[in-house]
């Protein structure tokens, strides 16, 4: 039977094995003829990878609370703003060149309905559950996403995400690379609206 790759993709469950790797060289780097100085090169190099993922956790944490200050605080302007814009339209000294100057006066939608479709596109690397696809919203409420997978010649639906992007956790049918295609159609009002949207091929590997 096919034996996995060894090495982790993932960054957290690659630090548990270079660790373990690293102990494995000082325990028997010297039988497998590398030098005294090559094994103190991996254990600085483990050192290094420690420092940078702690790094990168305390700025994960960081970016964490800064976007959330971030969006509470732009939920509350956007309510203000809300307020103070329907208080304004209503005021009996508005008139639609104070509206235009205050940009409170929306675009035509010019959206042609019957015949949308969404552009999918891949966000970050493929990989076995959690795969994610990015689409474009427009007006919609959301999207289906269909998917067709290895020798499989029927759609599957996926499920609906009324907000990019899309997560497909699923593993690969069988050891090695796996092919997969997508397709996505608008939602409005719960009705599945326009065309569907060119089809996506990725590569998952194994």
């Amino acid at each position: 039977m096919a034996k996995k790759y060894y090495l982790p993709r993932r960054d957290e469950s690659f630090l548990t094995w270079h660790d373990n790797y690293t102990a494995g060289m000082v325990a028997h780097g010297l039988v497998l003829g590398f030098t005294p100085a090559e094994i103190t090169a991996t254990q600085n190099e483990n050192i290094l990878v420690h420092a940078m993922w702690d790094a990168h956790q305390v700025a994960k944490t960081a970016a964490g609370v800064a976007t959330a200050n971030k969006d509470t605080n732009f939920d509350l302007v956007r309510a203000h703003s809300i307020r103070d814009v329907k208080r304004g339209k209503a005021h009996p000294g508005n008139t639609p060149a104070i509206s235009q100057a205050l940009g409170t006066v929306g675009a035509e939608d010019t959206t042609d309905v019957a015949n949308a479709k969404p552009t999918l596109r891949l966000k970050g690397p493929a990989l076995q559950g959690d795969t994610k696809l990015d689409f474009d919203k427009s007006i919609f409420d959301g999207v289906i996403i269909e998917s067709k997978r290895g020798n499989e010649t029927e759609w599957s639906w996926l499920g609906t995400d009324s907000e990019p992007h899309y997560q497909d956790t699923r593993m690969n049918l069988a050891p090695g690379p796996e092919t997969r295609q997508y397709r996505a159609r608008y939602l409005l009002n719960d009705s599945p609206v326009g065309n569907w949207s060119d089809i996506l091929t990725v590569t998952v590997p194994g």
